[in-house]
């Protein structure tokens, strides 16, 4: 489980940081506080009875219309690293699911897998892989990596590991942010990431999906 784990965050960790021009107007749903109450649709994983719930602006994509959308947005480079990642994410065990919000050029993917329980000794693990696997990528890129948050959750209800990361590109100064969870719930897990061009409170959202 800890593989599986590590090697979705790891994927998910290098996502658009810098494939996409970032959008110069913020939107409404980027500007939610923490406790807002928010409004947006559900969309259906019809594959796997669950129901995310989306700002409006978010739009599934199928991966051949992404891959589309991609070559007309990022650079050459950033392309082919992207298609290899979302072929990875692809071929992980379960269902794949890719929604795209062309006006901010936000990414939010969701991956279904089989259940695996979600402990507090797992979030320690994840976030020591992380730590060393910034590093690497640091002495090899001009990526530079701040941790903004991470929390674990177990409650009642959903096991909830989150962590939300600022990624500068210290060469071409682009600054994104990427918010990685994993949820496991009533049998279920899936694997969710957020990339966006502006630091984010999307936990309101996320407590609306339905597992």
């Amino acid at each position: 489980m800890k593989k599986t784990l590590g090697l979705f965050l790891l994927l998910t960790l290098l996502s658009l940081q810098s494939c996409l021009q970032v959008a110069n107007e913020v939107k409404n749903w980027t500007e939610v506080s923490p406790n807002d109450e928010v409004f947006g649709t559900y969309q259906t994983l019809e594959n796997d009875a669950i129901k995310v719930y989306l700002p409006k602006e978010f739009k599934r994509y199928s991966a051949s219309k992404y891959q589309q959308l991609l070559d007309s947005l990022a650079t050459k480079e950033a392309y082919e690293f992207e298609i290899k990642r979302l072929k990875s994410l692809r071929e992980m065990k379960g269902d794949f699911y890719i929604f795209f919000d062309t006006t901010t050029h936000s990414t939010y993917t969701i991956n279904t897998v089989p259940f695996m329980p979600i402990r507090k000794r797992d979030a320690q693990y994840l976030l020591s892989i992380i730590k060393q696997n910034q590093a690497k990528i640091s002495a090899n890129s001009n990526l530079k990596f701040t941790r903004k948050s991470a929390k674990y959750n177990e409650g009642s209800g959903p096991q909830i590991f989150n962590v939300v990361h600022k990624i500068e590109d210290t060469n071409t100064q682009i600054v994104s942010y990427n918010s990685s969870y994993i949820m496991s719930h009533n049998d279920k897990t899936v694997f969710i990431n957020l990339t966006t061009p502006f630091e984010v409170a999307f936990d309101p959202y996320l407590h609306k999906m339905i597992l």
